[in-house]
């Protein structure tokens, strides 16, 4: 069973993600970082909407009733280097290449929609996913740039971003241990074209290394534009 994090308004957590059921600026999303947390969002569930070719189109319905909003893939893995009898779970976190509080450049990026998929057999050496862009409310990356999609196979079971409260909870679970199979790719996610689909190899142990990256300061806007809630780029 795949989970997901829903985060379709501003919830307790305002510096982990960008997104917001209504129209929110960069810098009024900035001032949001210095906000108290409270309760976590909602962890719903998701059927098993991977399909056996990664690249079929996806069934559901996207949040934003687009798509192009899915981003499918399927992360392949050794398995002589996960320990043996763990369960891993692969964390899947879409992110954005810019970052509004302190620490974020160290895990890939602003947070904007996160999903869980346990490994039930680590023989095969992969796992499917999908996760929706509009689940975490839409910003096309006409927008806003580039998504960083940061997979963690999580052996121990300490990467669960819907279980931080605070930043520095939140910053611990999006690390990777070092030894834990980690990669970072670029997507863009247009609502004018078609789903994309990634076949990723997650390779990286070296933990924080894995995610650390340089974060965009500015980008700029393209044609044709989508109706994004929020824009970053100018």
């Amino acid at each position: 069973m795949l989970h997901r994090s829903a985060r379709f308004a501003l919830v307790a957590l305002p510096f982990l993600i960008a997104c917001s059921s209504s129209a929110a600026s960069p810098a009024a999303e900035a001032d949001a970082a210095s906000a108290q947390p409270g309760d976590d969002a909602a962890t719903t569930e998701l059927p098993d909407a991977a399909p056996p070719d990664h690249c079929a189109a996806v069934t559901l319905k996207s949040g934003c009733d687009n798509a192009g909003s899915w981003v499918r893939g399927i992360a392949h893995f050794d398995p002589a280097r996960v320990p043996a009898g763990t369960l891993p779970i692969l964390r899947v976190a879409l992110r954005h290449s810019f970052v509004l509080a302190s620490g974020e450049e160290t895990i890939g990026g602003r947070l904007h929609a996160f999903l869980s998929v346990p490994v039930g057999d680590v023989s095969t050496g992969q796992v499917p996913f999908v996760i929706d862009m509009c689940d975490g409310a839409a910003m096309w990356s006409e927008e806003n740039g580039a998504f960083h999609v940061v997979l963690i196979l999580d052996n121990n079971h300490n990467n669960d971003v819907d279980r931080a409260r605070t930043l520095d909870e939140a910053l611990a679970a999006s690390t990777p241990d070092v030894g834990e199979l980690t990669k970072v790719v670029d997507v863009d996610v247009s609502c004018n074209a078609p789903s994309p689909c990634l076949d990723v190899t997650l390779d990286c142990a070296d933990g924080k290394a894995c995610t650390t990256f340089q974060p965009i300061t500015a980008c700029t806007k393209k044609a044709p534009g989508c109706k994004s809630i929020s824009a970053y780029c100018k």
